[in-house]
């Protein structure tokens, strides 16, 4: 009996193997067929820039965030030197999918404030609310984006005394 369940495992192994050498060659063959091209965004069209102070930019957040029942953490942008959210168009409209499958991408609004250095968490009213800033400066597009905006900055930046440090290097927006 344990030599026929032996054999009855080896014979089944070898099935096996053989599916897995087929499949590895049919993904070969498909790699051979499928051509990947990555192709870059060619502009980005932002409709409407509205620039705040980082706290008011910050109390803007927290107060969407508790008029929509709070329960997420609201997150805002950072790359370079500037905190940013971004309100895109829907793709349900059929010109900005023609658009983006022209290599055009559109914003509604980019709401942004100069904040020069990045903080993971930003806390609002002690520890009642908690904001994260998301550093994605390593992404080319916000990284250009954040330099255009530094460009089209008016207010000056405020190095508030309202930030204080909350360990592990967050801060605190009272």
């Amino acid at each position: 009996m344990a030599q026929y369940e032996q054999t009855h495992y080896d014979e089944e192994l070898k099935r096996e193997t053989m599916g897995h050498e087929t499949h590895k060659d049919l993904v070969r063959e498909q790699e051979k067929e499928l051509e990947i091209i990555v192709e870059p965004w060619k502009k980005l069209v932002i409709h409407e820039l509205l620039e705040y102070k980082f706290e008011d930019l910050a109390k803007l957040v927290a107060t969407q965030s508790v008029q929509q029942g709070g329960t997420a953490i609201p997150t805002i942008s950072w790359a370079e030197g500037v905190a940013f959210l971004i309100s895109p168009f829907p793709d349900e409209s059929e010109v900005i999918i023609e658009e983006k499958l022209k290599g055009i991408i559109h914003y509604n609004t980019v709401l942004f404030a100069l904040k020069k250095n990045f903080e993971a968490e930003i806390f609002m009213r002690g520890h009642e609310i908690r904001i994260n800033l998301i550093d994605v400066g390593t992404n080319e597009i916000f990284k250009l984006l954040a330099r255009k905006l530094i460009e089209h900055a008016k207010l000056p930046q405020t190095n508030s005394t309202q930030f204080s440090s909350r360990g592990s290097g967050a801060a605190g927006l009272q």
